[in-house]
């Protein structure tokens, strides 16, 4: 997308033309626009370019010339430009320069490829070309991407511009990206204040914890150091004479937050205590008087950091000793009023009285052997965010596909080749080499299995689909289903327990034949609005292009029954005393009016449509017209300039020819010829420019005609 510094001619400024010319600006190109139109026929175009291009020089009403190349480094040219016509003078100089030749179409399919690489969009692209009914399939397959969710944009040989809806939607998607992130800052900034918030109530819980963590840590100290040093005194009491009537004494209070000086205090007056009683002193008593405090000496020796406070037992008990099990005993009772008793009875791997210090060493060697190295999840891939849409449908014609060369669309189709357009393209070999510039390397191909030449673009490298009105019988394949009269849209695919897995293969030689395939009615042909059997062959290649990129079979069926068909493609327009009157303008060329009769006179009775042709038949050659005539025609009426060349093809056919003067005058004699049942078609092989303005005037007077002759016989059409 980036041409900064590059300068490029554009020729021809038709709608094509201009849409290159602004997107070539947008991108940073400069452009010299050329035309041998003068300024007064392009005024709106030319003012349009102003517009976004203020600075482009334009070079109207003039010959194209060698001389337009100086100093450019690619030419853009717009479709319909023949390489031996209007492009003739310059074809040699391009050549000899080594300069790209581009179509607004190969410009396209570069910006997307930008895009994936900058900005991460990765949409479906589906392609569509043929000599006829592309409209039709295009309108329709954007339509089914849609029922199945995709949000889509139709493009390509259709106005708008290809180029002029690209430019909006990247415009469009630059302001939505910007306030994305503009609303990502936002919430970041957000997100912050709160892990700040929360960090610091964490703190606060954290030093919480900690006192009350260093309240039980003292605690349970307190009660290993009075442990320690209880058992060994308690120990060396001599054993008292027992009393006849011993009277029960009350069991020492011990104060675990008492520090080391209270507790030798505590003893000592407990000590006095018992000695003013008995009246009796020992020697050994008073030697244990002069040594030091056991609990001052673990204190001592333990330092200033680690000394904990000490419980002293009293010196002589008034009563009945104490014995070693008993003092343990009631050491126990003290602890478990701070460490739950589980933990105080749990066994150590020795096999004696685990203490709090072998518990929390075992419990912390437990959490480490629990504890299983798992690897950080990955990062999330980045995707794309913007706005822009999930699918391209492109219409694509043989003209855009002559200069275009990166193009790889998911699935594409040509759906059928017919004569059409040889006077630019010289011959139906060329012709039919750039309607397969369509393909990619990858792209699955959709190809019409009645058409031989579009079957010859099929590929062993490639994946296939196909379409046709048989019944399909190959993995991919879609067509039509006679069951007792009945036509129905099939689907043949392969069960997926069928499928060989990859990098595996069939070892037994009754096992090499290809998997079972299995063929499923999908809809009745009678339920699609679109009337006759190449609207249905349309409904199939849109489906086998839906199926290519993976849609969701159901949606697509529904979104088949919706659609009502495009305007001036075998259109009814009326019925007046039981004869239909159908309008297909749009059949500019023999292949659509073949597929017209053939479709409409498929499964009814034969020679039934009387059909209007003629017009400005660019060469054509119309013979391909004379076995569906003589298969489903009544008569021919003959109109415009060319009408004596469709004569001359269907000279031998056996249906009536009749020469009229005007379209007005066709549909008059139509209406005499047509009984009930029958099928007045205006089909006419042929452009409209010899007589009418488009093809779309040239329908507006059909109708017109049709409407006239109505009221003539008493009705109205609505």
């Amino acid at each position: 997308m980036n041409y900064s510094g590059k300068h490029v001619l554009v020729l021809g400024l038709g709608e094509s033309g201009l849409a290159m010319a602004r997107w070539l600006v947008y991108c940073g190109a400069g452009v010299r626009v050329a035309d041998t139109r003068g300024e007064a026929a392009l005024a709106a175009r030319l003012a349009a370019l102003r517009a976004d291009a203020p600075e482009a020089e334009a070079v109207l009403g003039q010959p194209l010339s060698p001389a337009l190349l100086e100093g450019i480094d690619f030419v853009a040219v717009s479709p319909g430009l023949a390489p031996e016509g209007e492009l003739a003078p310059l074809m040699p100089a391009i050549a000899e320069r080594g300069l790209p030749l581009w179509g607004e179409i190969e410009l396209f399919a570069q910006a997307l490829a930008a895009l994936r690489e900058e900005t991460l969009y990765q949409p479906k692209v589906l392609a569509i070309t043929g000599t006829n009914g592309k409209t039709t399939v295009t309108r329709l397959t954007g339509l089914l991407c849609q029922r199945a969710g995709l949000s889509v944009q139709v493009a390509g040989n259709i106005s708008p511009a290809a180029l002029d809806v690209l430019r909006e939607a990247v415009i469009k998607d630059k302001v939505f990206l910007a306030e994305l992130a503009e609303q990502d800052a936002i919430a970041a900034e957000q997100a912050a204040a709160e892990a700040e918030a929360q960090a610091a109530q964490q703190a606060v819980l954290d030093a919480q914890q900690a006192a009350e963590a260093e309240k039980h840590r003292r605690a349970a100290a307190s009660i290993e150091a009075a442990a320690a040093i209880a058992v060994p005194v308690l120990q060396a009491q001599p054993e008292a004479e027992p009393d006849a009537h011993p009277e029960p004494e009350p069991a020492p209070q011990l104060d675990l937050l008492a520090t080391p000086e209270e507790v030798q205090a505590t003893a000592q007056e407990s000590g006095q205590e018992s000695g003013q009683e008995s009246g009796q002193e020992s020697g050994q008593e008073r030697d244990h008087e002069d040594a030091q405090d056991p609990a001052q000496q673990v204190a001592q020796e333990a330092g200033p950091e680690t000394a904990q406070p000490a419980v002293q037992a009293s010196e002589q008990p008034d009563t009945e000793a104490v014995s070693e099990s008993d003092a343990a005993a009631a050491t126990l009772d003290v602890a478990s009023d701070v460490i739950p008793q589980a933990e105080i009875d749990a066994p150590a791997t020795t096999g004696e009285a685990m203490n709090l210090g072998d518990f929390m060493e075992v419990s912390r060697k437990a959490e480490e052997d629990a504890l299983v190295e798992v690897p950080p999840p990955p990062p999330p891939e980045p995707t794309y965010r913007g706005s822009m849409p999930q699918a391209w449908v492109l219409e694509l014609s043989s003209f855009q596909l002559h200069t275009t060369h990166s193009l790889q669309p998911h699935a594409a189709t040509v759906l059928n080749l017919t004569q059409d357009h040889l006077d630019w393209h010289g011959s139906m070999e060329h012709y039919a080499a750039d309607k397969a510039r369509i393909f990619g390397k990858d792209t699955v191909r959709v190809l019409n299995r009645d058409d031989a030449l579009v079957m010859e673009m099929s590929s062993a490298a490639a994946p296939l689909s196909t379409f046709g009105l048989d019944e399909p019988s190959t993995p991919n394949s879609f067509g039509l289903v006679n069951d007792n009269g009945m036509l129905w849209l099939a689907n043949a695919f392969v069960h997926e327990d069928d499928e060989v897995p990859e990098g595996k293969r069939r070892r037994k030689q009754k096992d090499m034949l290809p998997p079972p395939v299995t063929v499923k009615r999908l809809m009745p042909a009678d339920a699609l609005r679109i009337r006759g059997a190449h609207n249905a062959m349309n409904a199939l290649a849109a489906l086998a292009l839906c199926r290519a990129i993976d849609l969701p079979m159901a949606p697509l069926l529904h979104g088949l029954r919706e659609y009502t068909g495009e305007p001036h493609r075998v259109e009814l327009v009326g019925v007046i005393q039981d004869v239909e009157y159908y309008d297909d303008s749009k059949g500019t060329n023999v292949g659509a009016t073949v597929a017209a009769l053939n479709g409409l006179g498929l499964g009814g009775r034969p020679n039934r449509i009387v059909l209007i042709a003629g017009g400005d038949g660019k060469g054509q050659d119309f013979s391909p017209l004379d076995l569906p005539v003589q298969k489903y025609a009544r008569a021919v009426l003959l109109i415009g300039r060319d009408g004596p060349a469709v004569r001359a093809a269907l000279a031998d056919s056996g249906v009536e020819l009749i020469d009229c003067a005007s379209l007005e005058a066709a549909v008059d004699k139509a209406g005499e010829l047509a009984t009930g049942g029958d099928i007045v078609l205006l089909s006419p092989a042929c452009a409209s420019l010899d007589m009418f303005r488009n093809y779309a005037h040239r329908a507006e007077v059909f109708v017109d005609a049709v409407r006239e002759l109505a009221l003539s016989r008493g009705e109205v059409l609505a």
